[in-house]
């Protein structure tokens, strides 16, 4: 029986930049849509959910770290950073915080405190609550559970932040039902009067540890997710932030996805995308997302900041692609504590050890535009001494880039860490309007300085002037809040997750930042928000900060009004301040604006002058105040790019249908393509077409009406015949006579069909498969989504040719006494990707009871072919009208589910005992350890004759039933080693030796 699949076949190149390496180029790898939109009402009046702790462990998936090679790796010893914030002479004395508040607190950790400020509110959120205050720290909303933005969900790990420029806020959380993420914007600017359109985007993996930023072309976002193939599965997501600040229906709001080609990551990973501050947003695209590579990981052979590019095509979204973008040469780091494990710093007093949350460059990488180039800032967590290795520092970097489209390269970097050989970690840093440089952080002394006063973990800032010396932080260390205790409950070594520094959009100098600290009374887990400034007064200082007319793309005449916001930065009123514009880098037109303008007073101010737009088809206008006395001219200026529309052009956007990953269950199908209306003027009577691998032209009309920058759906009469596996291109495309740019009007898309994905009814009495168990793979808990669910990537199930017959045990959630509900399962052991009736193990088997195990005999053949092959089961109701058999492995059905997994064929007579090293040539050692208990995975720990941790990182069972893992000492030192499985209670350990 043929298998079939649709892919659209990716757009992939190769250019040559950074270090002469060839750079990959991928289309998105995901297109979809909002699988839903919620109108939540305004909180005010409501009786709200109370917050209730969630259960189990918090995000639970967070295991793994990249593989170590002990020894590889620079710095050897202490962080050679460091020395140059010790020396630096010029410290200046800080202030204390204006203002501090708690927003919540907790019985366990880690909390994930995130927050934000806007001109008259502060949201905040940890696991599974939020609360709102007014921003004197009064409450106006007490903590409550996220299920009130988001009805019946409260997994957590919320990320809230402020849009400037947009003036909403936006909650977010992850979810696993099925896995995605919740995103809730704001309705207005009043998060408490307001209300809220919340959305559901599904990831087909859960999205842990996401981090979301703004730009220009969309929501950005990324997660933790498929930590061993983040070069093939999604990593970063964009959702569509224009439509969902409308409350588009779900159905209008997109999202793509993206894998990180070229990335080198093998465990816990944590990039991050820039976070555009301020009141100008960067223009279209050229987005940027980065994380850091570590010499000490397998594969990587310098110490690295990789930065990757995404542009996204809204209009055409599988065009939307990611490129791998600059590799920036950095002073060496060592990022791993403890071998990779996540218990690494010492909290005084106890033998608790606490999360320096490595793998992460923390939360967020603020973008800020200046009149001559733009600036992000970030940072991530280093081991200060790599002897030591319980003294976390902050490395931190400021990048810059010359001008928009120009590559990024680093302007400063620095490690810094606390006074008093206390740690530095949990970072969160941003820039004000003048370049000044804030960051709030968590301290907390080592075992060594004893449980001190102020050694217990606590949260402190430091900062820096814009004109002070590289690379230092030159604000002495202030507190926010001193910790009176250890973290106590929750998950063991966990500690905060997040922490969130951002900036007040009123004067866009002060900053806000929220973290956890733990207190001896009460819920010993605390969030806390600090605000401070580093800036001193300023009296003159005014700048545009922003173009407002003309605002939208449009056909523009030779006399449009140029309109701009002028804003007083400074503490005195300014009156008479020169402003100009200019068109495209011509020259400038100079006005006065009378005022005056009060201290961070804004002021409208309309040009006398009209521009001519009418001659070019991409216009660039600059605005910019040139103040007598101003004393930072770098935040006078903004800049807008509009394009100047044709009036008649329309054209087809995109292939909808026969899709990406669309099971086929009709030998002709319709294809449907979205036809986007390019120009300023309505259309109607449009004519299109498609052609079929060069076939015969299909010509139709879409009789409707198209208005303009709009999109709307066409579905052909004429339906078309691909079935069978093959590659099939379409040219697609409209015939407007009238139209004005023809370059726009036809796309070409190529399909090629591997497998079928059928898809089902799996919501109308839970029918389909709500568990499967079968050898080493539970998956349980299944959700319903479209009937099919591929499953490939994320369990492979070892079976040994040897053992012979498995009991494969099967729950669905409907079944009755006629035994209509059935199971069927098929192992593609030749790989054709055709299911065989050879290959049929488990044969349209009765489901007799809804909601129980039920058990069937697998059985491998001794010949069965080794290595990794396709599974399929199928499991749904036969007996409807159109329902086919469910021995028919691409037969459409009604009401039922299709499941794909990988299979792993192996075989093992003799397995070894015990804990094994096997020594190999060149310091490689193979070691090894049978296993016949029900794990599939436990941690590997290697240890020097001191007792510490070099490596750690999570094993998982193979096919013979071993646990496997190769290791690298090439770069170690010679000596003896311990290797050891598993935990403390219960644990096998063996040495070895290197030469």
């Amino acid at each position: 029986m043929l298998l079939k699949k649709i892919v659209v076949v990716s757009f992939l190149f190769f250019v040559t930049i950074g270090f002469s390496q060839k750079k990959e180029t991928m289309n998105a790898s995901m297109v979809t849509t909002a699988t839903y939109m919620r109108a939540i009402g305004p909180l005010a009046g409501k009786k709200l959910l109370p917050g209730e702790p969630r259960e189990g462990k918090i995000n639970p998936r967070r295991t793994d770290a990249n593989k170590i090679v002990p020894g590889k790796g620079f710095p050897k010893g202490m962080d050679p950073l460091l020395a140059k914030q010790k020396s630096n002479q010029m410290m200046r004395a800080g202030k204390a915080p204006s203002l501090t508040f708690e927003t919540n607190s907790s019985n366990r950790a880690p909390s994930d405190p995130t927050g934000a400020v806007g001109p008259n509110h502060y949201v905040s959120a940890k696991n599974f609550a939020f609360a709102i205050h007014d921003r004197s720290g009064n409450e106006l909303v007490a903590s409550s559970s996220l299920a009130n933005i988001f009805p019946g969900e409260t997994l957590g790990d919320p990320i809230v932040f402020y849009d400037s420029f947009a003036d909403r806020f936006v909650i977010t959380q992850f979810s696993n039902t099925p896995d995605g993420f919740l995103v809730a914007v704001g309705q207005g600017p009043d998060p408490v009067n307001d209300g809220w359109y919340t959305y559901r985007f599904n990831t087909e993996g859960f999205p842990d540890y996401t981090k979301f930023s703004i730009w220009s072309d969309g929501y950005y976002v990324t997660a933790n997710k498929d930590q061993n193939s983040v070069q093939t599965s999604e990593i970063v997501f964009v959702i569509e932030r224009e439509k969902m600040l409308q409350g588009a229906e779900q159905e209008n709001v997109k999202m793509v996805g993206f894998p990180l080609p070229g990335a080198r990551i093998g465990g816990f990973y944590s990039p991050a995308s820039f976070n555009a501050l301020g009141k100008t947003l960067p223009p279209d695209g050229d987005a940027r997302i980065i994380y850091f590579q570590d010499d000490e990981w397998e594969g990587v052979d310098q110490d690295i900041l990789k930065l990757w590019k995404v542009n996204v095509d809204w209009v055409s979204p599988s065009q939307s692609t990611i490129t791998e973008a600059e590799e920036l040469t950095v002073t060496p780091f060592d990022s791993t504590f403890d071998g990779g494990s996540f218990g690494n710093l010492p909290q005084p007093g106890s033998d608790r050890n606490i999360d320096a949350l490595q793998g992460a460059v923390m939360f967020a990488s603020n973008y800020r535009r200046f009149c001559n180039y733009n600036s992000v800032v970030l940072n991530h967590v280093v081991d200060i001494d790599a002897d030591a290795d319980d003294v976390a520092g902050i490395r931190w970097y400021e990048l810059r880039q010359s001008g928009d489209g120009q590559p990024w390269t680093v302007f400063q970097e620095g490690t810094y860490t606390s006074p008093d050989g206390k740690s530095a970690w949990c970072g969160s840093m941003a820039m004000d309007i003048y370049g000044n440089i804030g960051m709030g952080y968590t301290t907390m002394g080592t075992t060594s300085t004893g449980a001190s006063a102020d050694s217990f973990a606590s949260i402190r800032y430091t900062g820096r002037l814009a004109g002070d010396p590289l690379g230092t932080m030159t604000v002495a260390e202030q507190d926010i809040k001193i910790g009176t205790d250890i973290q106590r409950e929750g998950d063991p070594q966990r500690y905060g997750d997040y922490a969130q520094l951002t900036v007040d959009p009123v004067d866009d100098q002060t900053f806000w930042h929220i973290a956890e600290y733990f207190e001896n009374t009460g819920d010993n887990s605390r969030n806390v928000v600090g605000v401070f400034k580093v800036a001193g007064a300023v009296t003159t200082d005014v700048g545009v900060v922003s173009i407002d007319t003309p605002g939208n793309d449009a056909t523009f005449t030779n006399s449009e009004n140029i309109t701009v916001t002028v804003k007083n930065f400074g503490t005195t009123a300014q009156s008479n301040i020169q402003v100009t514009y200019s068109i495209n880098g011509g020259p400038p037109v100079s006005e006065l604006l009378a005022g005056p303008i009060a201290p961070l007073g804004t002021a409208s101010f309309s040009f006398a002058t009209n521009a001519d737009l009418s001659t070019e088809r991409v216009y660039t206008i600059t605005a910019e105040t040139n103040a007598a006395g101003d004393i930072n001219p770098e935040n006078d200026c903004s800049e807008v790019t509009l394009n100047n529309l044709f009036s008649v052009d329309v054209g087809v956007a995109e292939l909808t249908s026969p899709a990406l990953d669309s099971g086929i269950t009709a030998s002709s199908e319709a294809v449907v393509i979205t036809l986007y209306n390019f120009g300023s003027a309505a259309q109607t009577n449009i004519p299109v077409f498609y052609t079929l691998n060069n076939g015969t032209r299909v010509e139709e009309v879409f009789t409707g009406t198209l208005q303009p920058q709009t999109e709307t759906s066409y579905t052909f009469t004429t339906l078309v015949d691909i079935t069978g596996t093959g590659t099939f291109e379409f040219l697609l495309g409209t015939a407007l006579a009238a139209d004005q740019n023809t370059a726009n009007d036809t796309i070409t898309r190529t399909i090629e069909r591997a497998f079928c994905k059928p898809t089902a009814n799996c919501a109308r009495f839970g029918d389909g498969i709500k568990s499967f168990e079968l050898a080493n793979v539970t998956n349980t808990q299944i959700t319903c989504d479209t009937g099919y669910e591929d499953f490939t990537n994320d369990f492979t199930i070892n079976l040994n040719r040897s053992i012979g017959n498995y009991t494969l045990t099967v729950q669905t959630g409907f079944a009755d006494n006629n035994g209509s509900e059935r199971v069927s399962m098929w192992i593609d052991f030749n790989d054709n990707v055709v299911f065989e009736e050879s290959e049929l193990l488990v044969d349209n088997q009765i489901i007799e009871a809804a909601d129980t195990d039920q058990d069937f005999t697998v059985s491998i053949a001794a010949d069965a072919l080794l290595g990794s092959h396709l599974l399929r089961i199928r499991a749904g109701d036969v007996n409807t009208n159109s329902g086919a058999p469910l021995n028919n492995p691409c037969g459409s059905m009604d009401f039922g589910t299709t499941h794909d997994y990988t299979v792993e064929i192996g075989e093992n007579e003799e397995l070894n005992t015990g804990l094994i090293v096997i020594t190999e040539p060149d310091n490689q050692f193979l070691i090894t350890k049978s296993d016949s208990g029900p794990e599939t995975e436990t941690r590997l720990y290697i240890f020097n004759i001191l007792g510490q941790v070099i490596v750690s990182n999570i094993v998982r069972k193979d096919a013979n039933g071993r646990f496997v893992y190769d290791l690298d000492m090439s770069y170690a030192r010679s000596g003896v080693y311990f290797a050891r499985f598993g935990n403390k209670r219960k644990a096998d350990a063996t040495r070895f030796v290197v030469q």
